[in-house]
């Protein structure tokens, strides 16, 4: 499947999962910024690396993301003067770790959806 091509089917099945997308290419690789808002309100986003036309080196990205997420450490960003019911954060700790396990179970759900165009 031609780069260009493959992109774009990425780009739609993200979009499908309710994620915004950015790209940008550099050198044969194609970075993508998958963004979406957490139930609480919270922009959440990250980024995995294509490198040249392989699906796969996308996919290998975005697993070590996901298992390298640490929902504890993510509540824990927000639980300082900057958060805790400021920048969009919910003010009660418990709503703060339920919004980072959504978080992580967004990325898990996109990971899935381009598992499934392999």
């Amino acid at each position: 499947m031609r780069t260009k091509r493959l992109i774009n089917k990425i780009i739609r099945c993200a979009e499908d999962k309710g994620w915004n997308v950015n790209t940008e290419r550099n050198n044969g690789m194609t970075i993508f910024e998958f963004c979406q808002f957490t139930p609480a309100g919270q922009d959440f986003s990250f980024s995995a690396e294509m490198k040249g036309n392989h699906l796969d080196s996308l996919i290998t990205d975005m697993e070590d993301y996901y298992e390298g997420f640490d929902v504890d450490s993510e509540a824990y960003v927000w639980l300082d003067e900057s958060g805790h019911g400021r920048n969009g954060a919910p003010y009660r700790m418990r709503d703060v770790l339920e919004d980072m396990e959504a978080a992580e179970k967004m990325i898990e759900t996109l990971l899935d959806a381009v598992k499934a165009l392999e």
